[in-house]
Parts: structure tokens; sequence; C-alpha cells
């Protein structure tokens, strides 16, 4: 086998190599994305749940708060 022949079998094996890398890369590429993906979707459900409980507690003190403050502003009636 002749140098070019050599060559020519190297360089093949070399685009051979190349393709599986870039195949290989791109199923990594893909799974971290997925992943990713999942893991954003993941804590905006979690952020949604404590923003709504955030609010449900403080519709809860503010409901409080203001029953506290009507209580404060009737006469007082055991004059």
């Amino acid at each position: 086998m002749g140098f070019l022949d050599n060559a020519k079998k190297k360089l093949g094996e070399a685009v051979e190599n190349v393709k599986e890398f870039a195949g290989d890369a791109s199923e990594n590429v893909k799974e971290f994305a997925a992943d990713a993906s999942d893991n954003v979707k993941e804590f905006a459900a979690d952020a949604s749940e404590n923003v709504k409980e955030f609010a449900a507690d403080a519709q809860e003190k503010i409901g409080e708060t203001v029953e506290k403050v009507k209580g404060e502003d009737k006469p007082d009636q055991s004059a």
C-alpha cells in the first residue's frame, strides 16, 4: 500500500471518527436540553406554588388586619 493509499485510509478513519463524535455530541446536547427543560418546568411549578401560598397567606393576614381595624373603630358600647 502506497503512501497516498495509507493517507486516504487514515483520512477516511478520521472522518468516521468525527462523524461518530458529532453524533455523540449531538445526542448529549439533546439530553442536556431535555434535562434543562425539565428542570426549568419543575422550578417554575415550584415557584408558582410558592407564589400561590404566599398570596394566600398575605390575603389571610390582610383579612385579619382588616377585621382587627374594624373592631377598633367600633365605639365602646359599655358606657
